[in-house]
């Protein structure tokens, strides 16, 4: 057989090999994501369900309703006449004060992990009748978003600690008598259930202005980032967590304070951009073996690249997957504790050690070490770049030093 032959099986061979991974390395990426999977995807959903999902607390809407007469033409009659009317008229807090405490608590479902906690909120509205008119102020309270359990929930009107009890929907009456210049303190007391988030929505309060507001959310852990770092904030650490304060005056805003939880689940989105990108290292791990094997005289056939390609492709498959149970640490573990026993049942016997021990550094360097460089997303593109570069250059050196017209692949 001709050595140009020989070569374009072996490059058609080595290419079907990498469309199988990439198309097997595809289906697992896919799967990667919360409502993806169906597996985790079934079980997440059946946890919000019972559980809460992201919490996002809404603020309530003030309202002046008053009555006025309103001159109108009754057609049936032929003239005007006088009708009462109700006029509605938004009123923004003066003052905010929001305090949140949460106890976080992580909950399994057939091992899979939920960031869980319960949340127990106190929070304060000022409101002061700027509008120059007297009526009555009304107030509509509605449930947290995404919880589906609200309770203790009830409001308290100092200084009389009158309790009202709001239902989703129906507005409730403040004060009957809401004079000019007049301020009223509401208290609005709840507790509820959620995962992953808990946030206020103060981008509510866009375009207006409050004169005031101070948040204060106290965590049982320090496992959690703030959900938008852009407004001012204080965060102190405590014996059982910390306390993330924001204190703002003249306060209008876009953005919405809260805290989302840190866990199990966080490296995702860098573990399916890994897998989707997989088949670049079988692809150069598949380059590396072939370069080699002709550069130390190692024969190979069909068989043993479909061997060594599966050991690469399972790699990325164990990753994939058992990120849904373990810590993205505990999951590179050990699935390069698999990965290296795949390796030595097999290499070693077939091509002997002085081979496996060159193809095993550029195995766990095109799995391992470029699987850490995705926890690391602002250097990703330059290591990523530099790992490849040094991949190349050890190929070029090993070529520039051997006898192309010596290798099996032409020699036959």
């Amino acid at each position: 057989m001709k050595p140009s032959v020989r070569i374009l099986g072996m490059l058609v061979w080595l290419g079907a090999l990498v469309v199988v991974g990439l198309i097997v390395l595809s289906l697992a990426g896919s799967r990667i994501g919360e409502h993806k999977s169906s597996t985790y995807g079934e079980a997440y959903t059946r946890f919000l369900d019972s559980w809460g999902g992201e919490i996002g607390i809404v603020p309530p809407r003030f309202k002046l309703v008053r009555t006025v007469p309103v001159r109108q033409f009754n057609a049936a009659a032929k003239r005007y006449e006088i009708a009462q009317k109700s006029e509605r008229t938004e009123i923004i807090p003066d003052a905010v004060t929001l305090h949140a405490s949460l106890d976080y608590g992580e909950q399994y479902i057939n091992w899979l992990t939920f960031n869980a906690f319960q949340a127990t909120g106190s929070d304060t509205y000022t409101v002061r009748n700027g509008t120059g008119k007297s009526g009555k102020l009304v107030a509509e309270f509605g449930q947290p978003e995404n919880a589906n359990l609200v309770y203790d929930h009830r409001v308290i009107v100092p200084p009389t600690g009158r309790l009202l009890r709001p239902a989703k929907g129906t507005p409730l009456v403040l004060d009957v008598d809401f004079r000019p210049g007049r301020r009223l303190k509401v208290v609005e007391v709840y507790k509820t259930k959620g995962m992953d988030v808990f946030k206020y929505n103060l981008s509510a309060y866009q375009p207006v202005t409050v004169d005031h507001l101070h948040a204060r959310i106290r965590v049982n852990t320090r496992d959690f980032e703030l959900y938008r770092f852009g407004l001012p904030h204080t965060i102190t650490a405590t014996r059982e967590g910390a306390v993330v304060e924001s204190d703002m005056r003249d306060f209008s805003t876009a953005q919405d304070l809260g805290v989302e939880f840190a866990s199990k689940q966080m490296y995702l989105d860098q573990v399916k951009a890994l897998v989707d990108i997989s088949p670049l290292p079988l692809v150069l791990f598949l380059l590396v073996v072939f370069i080699f094997s002709q550069v130390m005289s190692v024969r190979f056939n069909a068989f043993h690249y479909l061997f060594v390609a599966a050991i690469n492709v399972f790699y990325f498959l164990f990753v994939a997957y058992l990120i849904r149970f373990f810590g993205v640490w505990t999951t590179f573990g050990i699935s390069t504790l698999l990965m290296i026993i795949m390796f030595l049942v097999y290499c070693p016997k077939v091509f002997g050690w002085r081979f496996a021990r060159i193809v095993g550094v550029y195995l766990l360097a095109l799995t391992v070490v470029y699987s850490l460089i995705f926890l690391m997303p602002i250097f990703r593109g330059l290591m990523l770049i530099a790992l490849l570069f040094a991949v190349f250059v050890s190929i070029m050196i090993a070529v520039s030093r051997s006898d192309i017209s010596k290798w099996m692949v032409v020699s036959g």
